[in-house]
């Protein structure tokens, strides 16, 4: 087993911060490629090619003794990962602006001041008035960051962010071993990191995968692609190659307005990794996409009360459920001999797990009832919490089964944990204060894209073609957690207050104190009609999770019914479709050995795009110019 060397810590740090400081001024004011944005960030990916080509290929043959190691080389892209969504939707983004909105939008019209200002923890948040109105408006010529009114709020909210992250490791090191050696997860965002350094020549330090002619090929084609692009976007007269197509202007007839908005979009990355899924994934993906138009079609000519979008989207809240329950049945042997480890009452071999399986479970356990604790303190229900965060945890689950099995690298749910408690049990059921904490949930639990628990696990996966130590591993990895966490702070309000909020997109507007608003003036009992739409997805799931288990001709696959009505379909579906019908084509014309050979050319496809998206962002540091591959 292979250590983690001091030189691949020193050097993953350096990356972690140069994404971290440049990430919320490139991503939100810029407007270019997102540095993060998904579970494979290209971001990072561009620092790892050219480390790899640098730092490995360049050195290896002129200095071979100072080349990093292939071990090195996932070691930093490991911590550049887990550290990637912090300064963007995995924490920054929705935190900040949340912490200064009530006091910034409050007006005697909206009243919020009577109706939840007083169960605002004064810790928390920021109400010194100059420091919530420059945040908005930008510090005025001479003035400074107003550091001292933020660190109280910045102390007690990365205990909590630390510790979530803590809870979603334990649970990571709970179920690596079920998903890695007794389900064989396929891990398909891992492969490329991996194949660029894996059996390397000792003396050229290239392997055949970097030496394979279709990798180049896919790479240059995609590379090409985006300088015209680019260059469109900063001389408008020039050329470009378009890869958006909207539908909504045939769709202006009922009962086809139901449709919009459809558009076609084109990524060359989400085509090249959709090459590596499975068929039955990538087809369920834009099956189920199509599944949910047809029935906004049917919902809105029959008049249904709900939305075809509400339709389908509790529905989708129900399949997590049923998903979540056979995840547990398939592991129930696994965790029954971590509970007895954890006792005392059996032995189990953990000495190369990442934490010892007694750390992981009571870390698991305590951490979540220190949340809990922490939600209380605040002044939200102590069970209510309990609730949010179990909640949580089975959208987590799900979420990542589907990056590290289903290699969808962007995703994300748009419902909230607490909405399962909500139209269950009713938002009348809580009081003022609880709802008001509630709120916050938006930071760490709303949108997902880039939140933590699928990066540690591919990292965990990572780790095995090279036999690092994973204990050794995950201690870099909660190195660069922290690290990562005090740079987005600092970035991102540097950014903020120098550029101003008002300049830095759409999403940092009140809606989260909107939405605590009608909750409070409106308060609701079970909503019997979508909790029958849950329970409903619920029924479906299971009859697809027994169906796909039991019957080796079905081809739907359950992960695709799971994600239908979020951001992520809208956006990649047919990207998707294109992936999946190329694999198609490919397979039956040339059957699997064609099907081999055609895999490097869409792994280069996802270098190339990688490449020149991360030569974007740095020009666009520069000439405040955004150009955007990836969505947004």
């Amino acid at each position: 087993m292979q250590s983690v060397t001091k030189r691949s810590i020193l050097i993953g740090l350096i990356c972690v911060i140069f994404l971290c400081l440049i990430t919320p001024y490139n991503d939100y004011y810029i407007g270019g490629t997102f540095a993060a944005g998904n579970h494979f960030p290209i971001g990072s990916f561009f620092l790892y090619i050219i480390l790899v080509l640098i730092g490995f290929i360049a050195i290896g043959r002129w200095k071979p003794k100072y080349a990093l190691k292939p071990a090195e080389l996932i070691t930093i892209w490991c911590m550049m990962i887990v550290a990637s969504g912090i300064p963007s939707s995995g924490f920054i983004r929705y935190h900040l602006f949340m912490l200064v909105a009530p006091y910034y939008y409050a007006t005697p019209e909206n009243e919020w001041q009577d109706l939840f200002f007083r169960y605002l923890p004064d810790s928390l948040i920021i109400k010194n008035p100059k420091a919530v109105k420059y945040f908005y408006e930008a510090l005025p010529s001479g003035e400074s960051v107003p550091w001292g009114v933020w660190i109280k709020p910045i102390l007690l909210w990365s205990g909590y962010v630390l510790m979530t992250y803590f809870v979603l490791i334990c649970l990571s090191v709970i179920l690596r071993k079920q998903w890695v050696e007794h389900e064989r997860f396929s891990f398909p965002l891992v492969r490329l990191p991996v194949e660029m350094v894996e059996n390397a020549d000792e003396k050229t330090h290239l392997n055949d995968f970097l030496r394979n002619k279709a990798l180049w090929i896919g790479a240059g084609l995609a590379f090409i692609l985006h300088v015209i692009n680019g260059l469109h976007a900063y001389i408008p007269k020039l050329p470009s190659i378009p890869l958006y197509f909207s539908l909504d202007p045939y769709l202006n007839d009922r009962p086809w307005v139901a449709l919009r908005s459809t558009i076609l979009m084109i990524y060359p990355s989400i085509i090249g990794f959709s090459y590596l899924l499975s068929l039955d994934v990538s087809f369920s993906f834009w099956f189920f996409y199509i599944l949910y138009k047809v029935q906004s079609v049917i919902a809105y000519s029959a008049g249904f009360s709900a939305s075809g979008w509400t339709l389908a989207n509790r529905q989708e809240m129900g399949g997590y459920i049923a998903l979540v329950i056979f995840v547990i049945w398939l592991a129930r042997h696994h965790i029954l001999d971590i509970v007895k480890a954890t006792f005392g009452l059996k032995k189990v071999d953990d000495s190369n797990e990442p934490l010892p399986y007694r750390w992981a479970l009571i870390g698991f356990v305590g951490g979540t009832f220190a949340i809990a604790g922490m939600a209380y303190m605040a002044g939200m229900s102590f069970w209510l919490a309990i609730g949010v965060m179990i909640f949580f945890y089975i959208m987590a689950i799900v979420l990542t089964w589907m990056v590290v099995d289903g290699g969808f690298l962007f995703l994300l749910a748009i419902f909230r944990p607490s909405d399962y408690i909500m139209i269950g049990l009713g938002s009348s059921r809580f009081s003022l204060a609880s709802h008001t904490i509630l709120t916050f949930e938006k930071t760490l639990m709303f949108d997902l894209r880039e939140f933590m628990m699928p990066h540690v696990m591919n990292s965990f996966k990572a780790a095995d073609p090279f036999s690092l130590k994973r204990r050794h591993l995950l201690g870099t990895m909660g190195i660069a957690m922290v690290v990562g966490l005090i740079t987005s702070y600092y970035s991102g309000l540097m950014t903020w207050y120098h550029v101003g909020g008002l300049n830095m997109g759409y999403w940092w507007d009140p809606e989260p104190f909107d939405r605590l608003s009608w909750f409070l003036n409106y308060p609701r009992d079970t909503n019997w009609l979508e909790l029958s739409f849950v329970i409903t997805g619920m029924v479906v799931m299971s009859f697809l999770i027994f169906m796909r288990y039991q019957f080796l001709w079905w081809r739907v696959h359950p992960l695709g019914y799971a994600m239908t009505t979020s951001w992520a379909p809208y956006t990649i579906w047919f990207s998707i479709f294109l992936g999946w019908l190329a694999k198609s084509i490919i397979l039956k014309v040339g059957g699997l050995r064609f099907y081999r050979q055609m895999r490097p050319f869409f792994l280069g496809i996802v270098l190339g795009e990688s490449l020149i998206g991360g030569l974007w962002i740095v020009i666009g540091l520069f000439t405040k110019v955004g150009y955007r591959i990836l969505p947004g």
